[in-house]
């Protein structure tokens, strides 16, 4: 399994805005610089994350990206749900729980909740204070 760049650089782009929280928002052309990425592509990330209430944006001269909340009250397993479309790796992981698709069915359940909780585990701030390496 190979997770898009929409999470790699997601990742990034909260690193960015952790390391600024609480005290400044960070300008998309700062982010793009950063993380490498183009406008568009970043603000189709950005977008993602708000719809999870990960990020919010001011407007303005003195605009950019913020986080929504704490470093500390944002997983990394939300950060790559929000851009992976919430990890669904074989369709029915999330279905009904007596789904019997196929003989495997419980494997790829077994695998789809190992690494949710392992993302759920992780903290971007336990990422930007360097705990996880």
């Amino acid at each position: 399994m190979k997770l898009s760049s929409k999470a790699k650089y997601g990742i990034k782009a909260c690193h960015i805005l952790g390391m600024n929280y609480p005290n400044a928002s960070v300008s998309a052309s700062v982010l793009e610089s950063y993380i490498s990425v183009s406008g568009k592509y970043l603000e189709k990330i950005m977008r993602l994350l708000a719809k999870r209430d990960i990020v919010s944006a001011n407007r303005g001269a003195n605009g950019g990206y913020y986080l929504s909340r704490s470093p500390e009250l944002i997983t990394i397993g939300e950060i790559v749900r929000a851009l992976e479309d919430d990890m669904e790796i074989v369709e029915c992981v999330k279905g009904d729980a007596k789904c019997k698709c196929c003989p495997s069915s419980g494997v790829w359940k077994r695998l789809y909740e190992g690494i949710n909780k392992l993302l759920d585990d992780m903290t971007l701030a336990q990422m930007i204070n360097g705990e996880l390496q």
